[in-house]
């Protein structure tokens, strides 16, 4: 495990670090919905997806592989705090590495409902052959996830920035266009 303090990742420096958040943008928020689309084109439509209640269950079958980052941090957390003897989150006995796996927890939690509540909304007003989404996008976010996660453990927060952008890609994306269907009418 690798600490936060890295020759590349100037601490004080408040410029310097936004240079070294945005040199990733360039790539993650245009990379990330280039292999939505690419995947989107690969997958053939999806049959039985016509009724939105179908669209629902396939997004409720699916939303686990988006929790898979959340649940295999969560059980990382229960091994490390059994082997570190910090068995009290009260009392600050956490190594780094323990810290940095209950912020990931943390994060991916919060990210996770708001992916979460974007992809039911967006399955009831998806058609048929756009229901193809739904699993590009659970696979896609849990990648995401799996990102900001290796990235914070190798070089501390400055390394999130990736999978940050790549969630927020993602989520952004999706609620744009909740709120676009929102207002276009659709939510009748």
């Amino acid at each position: 495990m690798r600490g936060e303090p890295r020759a590349h990742y100037p601490i004080g420096d408040k410029p310097a670090r936004q240079r070294t958040i945005a040199k990733s943008l360039w790539f993650t928020l245009p990379g990330t919905y280039a292999v939505i689309a690419l995947a989107y084109a690969a997958l053939p439509p999806l049959p039985g997806v016509g009724e939105a209640t179908a669209r629902l269950v396939l997004a409720l079958r699916w939303l686990p592989v988006a929790l898979l980052p959340y649940a295999a941090v969560c059980l990382v957390i229960l091994m490390q705090r059994f082997f570190e003897g910090a068995h009290n989150p009260l009392r600050g006995e956490e190594s780094e590495g323990l810290a940095i796996h209950c912020r990931v927890m943390h994060n991916t939690l919060e990210q996770l409902v708001w992916f979460v509540l974007c992809l039911l909304a967006l399955a009831t007003w998806l058609d048929a052959g756009q229901a193809r989404l739904i699993p590009i996008v659970c696979v896609a976010f849990a990648v995401a996830r799996l990102v900001y996660w290796w990235g914070y453990l190798r070089q501390g927060t400055l390394g999130r920035a990736p999978g940050v952008q790549m969630t927020f890609a993602i989520n952004v994306g999706m609620l744009g266009a909740v709120v676009v269907r929102l207002v276009g009418g659709a939510a009748v």
